[in-house]
């Protein structure tokens, strides 16, 4: 790493907040197909014309939009991903790391004095709702590519899909394999209902709410999928959470665990490692763990056959056969 490397680093927090902003003030969907003037997108997003007018340019600069006779357009990446009336827009997903602001900002002091634990507002319907369409935003592009990964055990017909939020891995499971037939447990399933009805799914996939450490979840599933769940708990309670998943296994059934996998010494990769800071600030027990870790746990739950595979550079997916 180079000076003019650390002095990035060190100032990446200026651009995140300019997309993030702009983000929070709509801007991206109040430009929308048309070319606006920066006047209009000030009365149209409620900021001071000033105001308006160097987040636009400093938005230029950062080539998120672009500027021809003194109107201002979204570019094809805006297009897609930030005008909220997209199919494939992100504007959820930049509303939850603009939350993440004040965990980021807290830190310093929760590294001295400890974790402050979930903040109250994620426990309101609101801010479970608005946390849900993220992560269906997220899996866009994430769903595809693990669903490549995974592997259904030989005449699988019934899912289990633990802290399933939005639906999105619920729904391309079954719309892959349509003779699967899925169970979505999760305490927040409003989100999650209405994707399977619009899918024309409800037939194949059920929503049930519930508290996945402590709902009876059934048996005689052939695949339970646990995707970006381990991270929001401790050691001891994914152990409980594993146990149970064994149970509501058929013989020879399979887990699925998709995860930020760090390395033994949890560094690499650098993502995970950040990001299980993240969730020590945000979380009340969780982090990232090593895939020794985890598999060490599903062993002692009673399985075995460990396959690793990536999904991206920084996830990966982790199956397990019930012995």
């Amino acid at each position: 790493m180079t000076y003019r490397d650390l002095m990035r680093l060190a100032n990446g927090y200026a651009d995140s907040k300019v997309l993030l902003v702009a983000n929070q003030l709509g801007v991206f969907t109040a430009i929308g197909a048309g070319g606006r003037r920066s006047d209009s997108l000030a009365i149209a997003c409620g900021a001071t014309p000033t105001g308006m007018r160097l987040l636009l340019q400093a938005l230029t600069g950062l080539g998120l939009v672009r500027v021809k006779a003194d109107r201002y357009w979204n570019t094809r990446l805006g297009a897609t991903f930030l005008d909220a009336r997209s199919p494939s827009a992100v504007t959820n997903l930049l509303w939850l790391l603009n939350h993440h602001w004040s965990d980021w900002t807290g830190l310093a002091r929760a590294i001295r004095r400890g974790r402050p634990g979930w903040a109250s507002v994620t426990k309101t319907a609101g801010f479970r709702r608005r946390f849900a369409l993220a992560m269906h935003e997220r899996s866009h592009v994430l769903a595809p590519l693990t669903l490549d990964k995974i592997r259904l055990p030989r005449g699988a017909k019934r899912v289990l899909d633990l802290g399933g939020g939005s639906g999105a891995y619920s729904i391309a499971l079954a719309q892959r394999h349509p003779d699967l037939h899925v169970v979505l447990v999760d305490q927040a399933i409003t989100v999650a209902r209405r994707h399977v009805t619009d899918a024309r799914l409800a037939n194949r996939v059920a929503v049930r709410r519930g508290n996945v450490l402590t709902k009876p979840l059934g048996s005689g599933f052939d695949l339970a999928l646990v995707s970006n769940l381990v991270h929001d708990f401790s050691a001891a309670e994914n152990q409980r959470l594993l146990r149970r998943v064994h149970e509501a296994l058929r013989p020879g059934g399979k887990i699925v665990i998709v995860e930020y996998f760090l390395n033994a010494a949890g560094t690499v990769p650098a993502e995970a490692a950040v990001f299980s800071l993240l969730m020590y600030a945000f979380t009340a027990t969780g982090r990232s763990y090593a895939w020794e870790e985890v598999e060490a746990w599903l062993k002692s739950a009673g399985f075995g056959r460990f396959h690793r595979r990536a999904v991206t550079d920084s996830i990966g997916t982790l199956e397990a056969v019930t012995r």
